[in-house]
């Protein structure tokens, strides 16, 4: 007996999807870049626009920093509401992680709710200019990684 198509969010992923199988997601991905958190981030949209991955620039009830790996406040703020806040507010948000346990937002949510993103512009440079977050542990290893991609050099 074959397996039954794994199901995801109503999508049908590959009937043959189980750990370690590739999963074949029926709809195309559209990347759409959202620069701010760093200058490289990038949300990824499914065709329908039902979904959204938007990494690290859109959290819920939140964003990435802007302190560090090139960010820009003014930037993110222009990304996250010209590129993720004009979807329909029913998409689903995926944001890369969250520190609360929280897995999935939505565009509306967001855009009434989240309290740093509900700000003018100007008054989102402020709050960000000013969280005064801590150096991250691995900052000094990670930044000069991501810069090439993760790519390590290895000792001689």
């Amino acid at each position: 007996m074959a397996p039954a198509a794994l199901r995801v969010a109503g999508r049908r992923l590959s009937q043959h999807s189980r750990a370690g199988a590739p999963v074949l997601l029926r709809q195309a991905l559209e990347t759409r870049a959202s620069p701010g958190h760093t200058p490289g981030c990038v949300t990824f949209v499914l065709n329908d626009h039902s979904m959204a991955f938007t990494g690290d620039a859109l959290l819920i009830r939140g964003c990435g920093r802007t302190d560090f790996q090139q960010g820009c406040a003014k930037t993110l703020y222009h990304s996250v509401h010209e590129k993720i806040f004009t979807l329909p507010g029913d998409c689903l948000i995926y944001p890369a992680h969250d520190y609360h346990g929280l897995t999935v937002s939505t565009v509306e949510e967001e855009r009434t709710l989240n309290p740093r993103l509900t700000l003018s512009c100007e008054e989102f440079v402020k709050v960000m200019d000013n969280l005064n977050l801590p150096k991250p542990q691995q900052i000094d290893i990670a930044v000069p990684a991501n810069m090439r991609c993760g790519i390590q050099t290895l000792p001689s």
